[in-house]
C-alpha cells in the first residue's frame, strides 16, 4: 500500500498462510491490543498478526477469524480475512485498495495546523468540508448496509477507516474487522477504542451492537468536522484523568448541550460553519438523549441520508478554494470573501399535486385558491448548483436509493446562462412562478445570463397532470 507510508520493521519477516503461501512483512501501519497490521511484498495485501501469547488464546483468536470468514461481507469495502496465517504466529491476510491512508492522518494534519500559526490551512488542504461530508456519507452507508445484514462492526475508530489519499475522491475502506459480529453478549465487551466506545460499553453494561456502532460513528463524524471530541469540554481537558473517564462513561453533558453548559468547550471549529441544521439535530439526539439511552441514537441510515443531503448544500469559495454551506449572505466563512452571486443557484425541492387530483374526495365548497395553495409541498431538500453540471433524479440527495435512481434532467450553470437538458424519455417543463404557463423542455435549452432579474421559476420533472417533483430557483 504505497500511500500509507508504513513504518519499516527492524527486519523483514516471512509468514505462511494455510495454503503454504508466503508473505514478506515489509512495514507496520497499525497496532492494537489484538495484533499488528503490516504491509507485505504484495501491493494490495495486508497481514494482521495476532498478539495472542498462549495456546488457548491463539486457538480462540483463530476460531473467531474462521467465523468471521463465514460472515456475509461480500460487496462491502471491508478488509475481511481471505486466508489464515498459520506460521509462525496466527494471523490473517486481507485486501486493501491502493491509494488509501488512515483517517487519523486527515484529522492530524487539520488539528496540527489549527494548533499552529497555519490556522485552517490543514482543514482545507485535506479536502475541506465537502470532502469530509462525502466520506462520512459513504462510511455511514457502508455501516448501514452492514447493519442490514444483522452485523455490527465493533471497534469503529479513525485508525480503522482508510480514505482516499487523492482529494478528488472520497472512498472509504474499513480494516481490522476482527470484531465484526452479529452482537456480543452483555459483559463480553470485545475490543474498543476508549475515545469512541459507547458509554454503556465503558461502564461494562453492554457488548457491541448496532447502537454502539452508531455512537462510535457519531463521535468520529463530530471530530472530523469540528476537530474536537463531543464529550471533552474545558473542564475535562483541564481536569484530572478521572474527569475524562467520567465524561466518556456518560456522566457529564456533551459539549454543545443546549441548557447544561457545565462541560462547554471553547476550542474547535465553529459548529455554525461545519454543521448544518439537520446534522446539528442528529448530533443533539445522539449525544444528549442518546448519551445514556442508546435507543434514542440516530441509525446509520439516518446519518447517511443527512450527510448525503448535506453534500448538496455546499458551495466553493472562489478566493481560498474551501467549501462551505451555502447561505444567502454569499460570504465564505473561512476567509470572509464575498462570493459572486452569479456563480451559484439554490434549487429547492417541492412535491406538486395537480389540483384535479388534490380535489378528489374533498367537499365541493373548498375554495379553488386553497386547493392551488395546497398543491405545493416543500420537502426541505435543496441543492446548490455551481459551475458544474448536476443531475436531477427521481429521488433527491439524502435517500438510500439516490445513487441508482434514474436521472430525469441535467442542469448546468455556465457563464452564458443556465442550461437545462432533459434525459431521453422524460417529460420536463419550465414555468414562471408568477403565472400558469408551462413550457415543455424537449431539448437542451438555455436561460440567458443577460435575462437574470431574480424571477422565480419552477422546473417540473414529470407529467404536469400527475404528481411529480418540482425544483424552484430564482433567475
Amino acid at each position: 500500500m504505497s500511500a500509507a507510508t508504513p513504518e519499516a520493521p527492524k527486519k523483514n519477516r516471512t509468514v505462511l498462510d494455510q495454503h503454504g503461501q508466503s508473505y514478506e512483512l515489509t512495514g507496520r501501519i497499525g497496532e492494537g491490543g489484538q495484533g499488528i497490521v503490516c504491509t507485505t511484498n504484495y501491493p494490495n495485501l495486508l497481514v494482521k498478526v495476532s498478539r495472542a501469547t498462549t495456546e488457548e488464546k491463539r486457538n480462540s483468536w483463530t476460531s473467531k477469524i474462521r467465523a468471521l470468514m463465514r460472515q456475509p461481507l461480500e460487496g462491502l469495502p471491508i478488509a475481511h480475512p481471505q486466508a489464515l496465517i498459520t506460521q509462525p504466529q496466527p494471523g490473517y491476510v486481507m485486501e486493501l485498495m491502493d491509494g488509501l491512508v488512515p483517517m487519523t492522518e486527515l484529522m492530524q494534519v487539520a488539528t496540527d495546523a489549527l494548533m499552529s500559526d497555519e490556522g485552517l490551512s490543514g482543514y482545507v488542504k485535506t479536502g475541506g468540508l465537502l470532502r469530509r461530508l462525502k466520506m462520512l456519507a459513504r462510511l455511514a452507508r457502508v455501516l448501514a448496509e452492514l447493519h442490514s445484514r444483522g452485523l455490527a462492526y465493533g471497534d469503529l475508530s479513525p485508525a480503522n477507516v482508510f480514505v482516499s489519499q487523492s482529494l478528488e475522491y472520497a472512498e472509504v475502506w474499513l480494516i481490522d474487522a476482527d470484531n465484526v459480529a452479529s452482537q456480543s453478549h452483555d459483559g463480553q465487551q470485545g475490543v474498543f477504542t476508549p475515545d469512541y466506545g459507547a458509554p454503556e460499553i465503558l461502564r461494562g453494561e453492554s457488548g457491541i451492537n448496532t447502537l454502539t456502532d452508531s455512537w462510535s460513528f457519531a463521535v468520529m463524524a463530530y471530530r472530523i468536522l469540528t476537530l474536537v471530541h463531543p464529550l471533552k469540554g474545558d473542564v475535562v481537558l483541564e481536569g484530572e484523568p478521572e474527569r475524562e473517564e467520567a465524561a466518556l462513561r456518560g456522566e457529564l453533558p456533551w459539549v454543545d448541550h443546549p441548557v447544561d453548559r457545565s462541560n462547554v468547550l471553547s476550542i474547535g471549529l465553529p459548529r455554525e460553519i461545519t454543521l448544518n441544521a439537520p446534522l446539528r439535530a442528529l448530533f443533539e439526539r445522539c449525544f444528549n438523549a442518546g448519551l445514556n439511552n442508546p435507543g434514542e441514537r440516530p441509525s446509520l441510515n439516518e446519518w447517511a441520508d443527512a450527510f448525503e443531503a448535506a453534500t448538496g448544500h455546499c458551495d466553493q469559495c472562489e478566493s481560498c478554494g474551501s467549501t462551505f454551506f451555502y447561505t444567502s449572505k454569499h460570504i465564505c466563512p473561512f476567509c470572509d470573501h464575498a462570493q459572486d452571486t452569479n456563480r451559484t443557484i439554490l434549487l429547492q425541492e417541492y412535491r406538486y399535486m395537480p389540483p384535479d387530483l388534490l380535489r378528489e374526495g374533498l367537499p365541493e365548497d373548498v375554495p379553488e385558491s386553497l386547493i392551488r395553495k395546497e398543491c405545493w409541498t416543500r420537502t426541505g431538500k435543496a441543492m446548490v448548483l455551481s459551475m458544474s453540471p448536476a443531475e436531477l433524479k427521481t429521488l433527491p440527495l439524502g435517500t438510500s436509493l439516490y445513487a441508482d435512481a434514474r436521472p430525469l434532467c441535467t442542469v448546468e450553470l455556465a457563464k452564458d446562462g443556465l442550461w437545462i437538458e432533459p434525459s431521453a424519455g422524460t417529460q420536463v417543463f419550465l414555468q414562471r412562478a408568477s403565472d400558469d404557463k408551462v413550457v415543455p423542455v424537449v431539448r437542451r435549452q438555455r436561460l440567458k445570463s443577460d435575462s437574470r432579474s431574480g424571477v422565480s421559476f419552477w422546473l417540473h420533472l414529470g407529467a404536469v397532470e400527475e404528481e411529480h417533483v418540482v425544483w424552484r430557483f430564482n433567475w
